[in-house]
């Protein structure tokens, strides 16, 4: 960035700050008019840029796959969250990083050339970055592995890194197919498959159209949510639960250890019984939260539940 256009930098957070003291609401209107003219001469100047070098995730699904492709030198920040270690697979790789809370004040101030968003986003936030004349992309939401697949793509096509997005889906694939032939020998046809599904705190499970599902269907387990017509998250009574006789229970807990008065019916005497005594088995929430190439983590854990101690 040259000189002059750090210091308009300067100038208009200067004075975006300055706006909450000011004593009137005309003196405001002045203020903020002025310090949006200042932010229109930070326009960045290298938009035509095929790899952008100062890039901005203020989305922890962005941040996750940011870090995965991203050339370290090209990561200005990564918002908050990717340093929570119980929501951010990538946790341990965000350490150093410049994090954001999302606010404009803090994203100017990188000058980014690139700023990586999600469909859940505050629209004004974005709408203001556009109208500034930022590059904003939004991740789209993904909850099956094809989608998966694309987001890895769409995001290397972002970053100009085509190459690194193509290897890791060469590792998601090669992890798979070791998934599959472990389990060849023991599922060798659909009716063969044992039935599982996720049950959470207050009796919420996941049906299509999730995570879960696809994880539970890679991994060789039928999903009795599904097979009970039951479509995204939603709740299961513990009479279907039990009339389905699933042979094996997972859970996700957001925060290992910790207890609720939810959590304890997950100790039901009858949820032990239906599955001739299994523990529910735990799978990281932060496998969920964002569709990403961590599916493979959750597939591989899913699949060591067929054969528990064995490899």
């Amino acid at each position: 960035m040259s000189h002059r256009r750090l210091e308009w930098l300067k100038a208009a957070t200067s004075y975006l700050d300055t706006w909450a003291f000011a004593p009137s609401r005309h003196d405001r209107g002045s203020l903020v008019s002025y310090g949006l003219a200042l932010l229109l001469l930070i326009v960045p100047l290298n938009q035509g840029l095929a790899a952008p070098s100062k890039v901005v995730s203020i989305n922890l699904c962005s941040d996750q796959l940011l870090l995965m492709l991203a050339a370290r030198h090209q990561i200005a920040s990564v918002s908050r969250l990717a340093l929570e270690p119980h929501s951010s697979f990538m946790a341990a790789a965000a350490v150093g990083i410049p994090v954001n809370d999302a606010k404009i004040e803090q994203l100017l101030t990188y000058n980014p050339d690139l700023i990586l968003a999600s469909p859940f986003s505050p629209p004004h936030l974005l709408n203001l970055l556009t109208k500034l004349g930022f590059r904003v992309e939004k991740l789209p939401h993904r909850s099956n592995l094809e989608g998966i697949r694309d987001n890895i793509r769409l995001m290397a096509k972002w970053l100009d890194r085509k190459d690194q997005g193509e290897t890791l889906i060469r590792e998601m694939d090669r992890r798979l197919a070791e998934v599959e032939s472990r389990l060849g020998h023991l599922i060798r046809t659909q009716s063969e498959k044992p039935v599982a599904l996720f049950y959470q705190p207050r009796g919420y499970t996941s049906g299509s159209g999730t995570l879960q599902h696809e994880a539970l269907i890679l991994a060789g387990w039928r999903n009795l949510s599904a097979e009970l017509g039951i479509v995204g998250y939603s709740g299961i009574d513990l009479e279907h639960l039990l009339h389905g006789r699933p042979d094996q229970l997972f859970t996700s807990a957001y925060t290992p250890g910790s207890e609720s008065l939810a959590q304890r019916s997950l100790r039901h005497p009858a949820l032990a019984r239906i599955t001739g005594g299994k523990p529910i088995v735990q799978i990281d929430y932060r496998y969920w939260i964002c569709g990403g190439p961590m599916i493979i983590d959750a597939v591989e854990s899913l699949a060591n539940a067929h054969n528990p101690g064995g490899s």
